[in-house]
């Protein structure tokens, strides 16, 4: 079976606005043709069984949007009944409400998909210890339930993490080490492949003990982080009129990659341009390039990671 084939039958899906389950079983059979144990347990985590004590990626932790809870206060010989009231975890001191504030994403994609049709109707339960410091915070009130509101665009930010990585991922592979002929089954073959998941599969990994995470501390994939300088935007600048040139004679894929040099520039002329935004554009530049003019292409993008690198 043609990996290659696969692989840019996926890219060229998922440029199509294909959702990640269209894709799915197509990615399943790459990680195993693959043959590469982290690309088949993350794909195993991600689209079937979800995280359970595996470690999880920074992408699928984040902050609860408010915790809110229906209780009873004693009052005299009655009570007061208030219902959905934001508990002021901030009383506990910024230690613990950064450690009950965290919500951890576990379930697999589809899930994930399904609960960002409708966000705003998601919440998260609390552990018996997170309920025992809203209880601390309500004091003497009766709790009837409560729950961690989950922000709106959690749901969106693990599926663009997950489709972003499967990109650059598939994209990477494509270019770099299926350029040639490749035998996959080869040690060789097998340690490049291994090389390129590692910088997009197990980046951004952390333990997920208790308490919070610092996503500065995680690994980024790919490592191309941070603004760029002066120096590298002028040699990206002139990277993008060689492209733009070979481009001009090709209409059809000037047409294509429009919104990717349009991207480019903009992030250029930013006031900090970031290097990670800038290496994703030049990578799908090489996308879609006729046999004419790819090799040309690719050249022009690789040079352009080297210099972000």
């Amino acid at each position: 079976m043609d990996v290659k084939k696969l692989i840019e039958e996926v890219l060229e899906a998922l440029g199509d606005n294909k959702t990640l389950t269209d894709v799915a079983s197509k990615i399943q059979i790459i990680a195993r043709l693959l043959g590469d144990k982290k690309l088949r347990s993350w794909y195993n985590c991600e689209f079937v069984t979800g995280y359970q004590n595996e470690e999880l990626p920074e992408y699928r932790i984040t902050k609860a949007a408010d915790i809110k809870a229906t209780y009873i206060v004693p009052q005299g010989f009655g009570a007061w009944h208030l219902p959905d009231q934001s508990v002021p975890m901030f009383n506990l001191g910024k230690e613990k409400y950064d450690e009950v504030m965290t919500i951890k994403l576990k379930e697999n994609i589809s899930s994930i998909i399904e609960c960002s049709k409708h966000p705003e109707k998601m919440a998260m339960s609390l552990n018996p210890y997170e309920t025992s410091l809203v209880q601390k915070v309500l004091g003497e009130a009766h709790i009837r339930s409560v729950h961690k509101v989950i922000p709106p665009s959690a749901f969106q930010h693990v599926i663009d993490n997950v489709q972003n990585r499967i990109i650059d991922l598939f994209m990477d592979l494509d270019e770099k080490v299926f350029n040639g002929e490749l035998d996959v089954t080869s040690n060789k073959g097998k340690r490049e492949i291994n090389q390129v998941i590692n910088n997009y599969i197990t980046a951004g990994v952390v333990n997920t003990g208790s308490g919070s995470i610092d996503a500065s501390n995680s690994t980024n994939a790919g490592n191309i982080n941070g603004s760029v300088s002066n120096e590298v935007k002028e040699r990206l600048n002139s990277i993008v009129s060689e492209i733009e040139k070979i481009a001009s004679d090709h209409d059809d894929w000037l047409k294509d990659i429009s919104q990717e040099l349009l991207d480019i520039h903009s992030e250029l002329q930013s006031a900090s341009p970031q290097a990670k935004s800038l290496a994703k554009s030049f990578k799908a530049l090489a996308w879609g390039a006729s046999i004419s003019i790819k090799a040309a292409i690719e050249k022009l993008v690789g040079d352009a990671i080297n210099v972000l690198m």
